[in-house]
């Protein structure tokens, strides 16, 4: 595996505040997700990669370079989407391009600005100011952005926020055909999680500014897919007290009308399920083992719920 991002004991404190507290994070090549709550410090990772910020403890190296002192040659082989990019408004999105690639001193802006608009789609868009651009047409832009510089890595963070159902996922199936065509990896830092599973090969979580767990999506997925239950049942509240209160299982939480639990021993919980929802004179619809999605990972390693924005 050639990595891309390696971060050892990486600290960053604001004042008192930790934002990170010993992160260790990899990114191979390829298209990797970075998943965790609002606050889980994505957005401070991000800006220390970048050589915005200077860590207060351990390491960050992007393609071997350490990202505070060797800042400037790192950025001329990444990309960047930030959260929340401000465009002016008076610019046509082509025009936007043109400059950018100025900056990144591309040879023929003019013609760069033209590619890349056709690859990201924008091509009928790219004499209109940017101010009448729709929200995905503006995050399409900002993915040009990203791309002027012909990075090794594209950045994203929160790429798809203010974007409809239809728009994520048109979105990052953009990104998954850049990757196979153009050979640009990404590193997509979200709480949005359902479209991200179909395109990326990689995912590190985070929380509390430590990583929770990272590795292929097969090999999580087949990790907290060991012994995971869904129980439907009459009054869930009841059986998941239980549960927890006889230690039948590492992990218990309710959706809907449903128990879902991450079991320790498989055996003793198909054995004292039915005894505990016999004693409690529940009504027992059904128990199957799950194959888990990133949410389902997400909420076991994490315990929240991701934002659906649909």
């Amino acid at each position: 595996m050639e990595e891309l991002i390696v971060t050892e004991g990486l600290t960053k404190f604001f004042g008192d505040i930790p934002a990170l507290t010993g992160l260790n994070l990899t990114v191979p090549k390829g298209i990797s997700g970075f998943i965790g709550p609002n606050g889980a410090g994505k957005t401070t990772t991000i800006n220390i990669l970048l050589g915005l910020l200077k860590p207060t403890e351990g390491t960050a190296y992007a393609f071997g370079m350490d990202s505070w002192s060797q800042s400037y040659e790192i950025r001329k082989r990444l990309g960047v989407l930030h959260e929340k990019p401000a465009y002016s408004g008076s610019f046509t999105g082509r025009r936007y391009l043109e400059h950018i690639a100025r900056l990144y001193n591309v040879p023929n802006a003019k013609e760069k600005a033209r590619e890349i608009l056709s690859e990201v789609g924008l091509t009928q868009a790219g004499d209109k100011s940017i101010k009448t651009y729709s929200a995905g047409m503006t995050q399409r832009l900002g993915l040009a952005q990203a791309l002027v510089g012909n990075p090794e890595l594209a950045i994203l963070d929160e790429p798809t926020a203010n974007l409809d159902p239809i728009g994520r996922s048109e979105f990052l199936e953009k990104i998954k055909e850049l990757n196979h065509t153009k050979g640009v990896n990404f590193f997509i830092s979200t709480h949005i999680l359902p479209e991200l599973e179909k395109v990326c090969e990689w995912v590190s979580i985070i929380n509390e500014g430590k990583i929770i767990d990272q590795g292929t999506l097969k090999d999580l997925t087949d990790k907290y897919s060991a012994n995971t239950y869904k129980i439907q049942v009459s009054k869930p509240d009841l059986l998941v007290a239980r549960l927890v209160e006889e230690n039948i299982v590492e992990k218990a939480w309710i959706e809907g009308n449903a128990v879902y639990c991450k079991v320790k021993d498989v055996k003793k919980f198909h054995a004292d399920v039915p005894k505990i929802v016999a004693q409690l004179k529940l009504e027992l619809e059904s128990m199957q083992t799950l194959r888990n999605t990133l949410e389902d990972i997400f909420q076991i390693t994490v315990g929240e719920k991701t934002e659906n924005e649909a």
